[in-house]
């Protein structure tokens, strides 16, 4: 019975362990155009991403710095890290323009942080010949990428945990029956030496 609790409870403790990781899934649409994913990871949230064209107001629905899904330069930055290492990769890591909603010819993709003198200030995720780029860059407010097929928004939507036990909690559950079974086993070996 101690071996068993024992072995119980390193698996609670390895289980308890690991992170609950979503694997990232791509939305790609008509004529394979990639519209965004879903899971993806940046620290320890998850968003969902939507490539979007549009000017600033019509993404996020104003263009004020408390609808931006990042407001400083180090999280768009890490954003746009993500985009690359988790959606961009693959047949996608290219950035074959004709494979992202919003681009043809080029593609930028806007992130947009911050409102500095009238502009949005917004990190660009680039790909320039093999190399990958994060840099900083300014829009007017009003300026739409729908006339710009060289740059598109990625609109990010933090993802609400699913009320889904994490792998912890299934292993303390597993503790907690394997007691319940040997409570009872011992119960049972008790009755019968007190009847012999």
């Amino acid at each position: 019975m101690k071996k068993i609790m024992g072995a119980l409870l390193a698996a609670a403790l390895v289980f308890g362990a690991m992170p609950a990781s979503a694997a990232v899934v791509l939305k790609v649409g008509a004529n394979n155009r990639l519209l965004g994913a879903t899971g993806v990871e940046i620290g320890k949230a998850t968003y969902n991403v939507d490539f979007m064209d549009g000017s600033c107001a019509t993404v996020y629905g104003a263009c004020t710095r408390d609808r931006f899904d990042f407001k400083t330069k180090a999280d768009a930055d890490a954003a746009a890290s993500a985009l690359f290492a988790q959606v961009l990769k693959g047949r996608y890591l290219s950035f074959d323009p004709g494979n992202i909603t919003g681009c043809a010819s080029t593609c930028d993709i806007v992130i947009a942080r911050a409102l500095v003198d009238g502009d949005v200030e917004v990190t660009l995720a680039a790909n320039r010949g093999n190399r990958q780029i994060i840099g900083t860059g300014y829009l007017p407010p009003n300026y739409s990428t729908v006339v710009d097929s060289g740059l598109t928004y990625a609109k990010f939507t933090l993802q609400v945990p699913a009320a889904v036990p994490e792998p912890a909690t299934w292993a303390m559950m597993l503790v907690g029956f394997g007691m319940i079974g040997g409570t009872a086993r011992y119960r049972r070996r008790s009755v019968k030496a007190s009847l012999a």
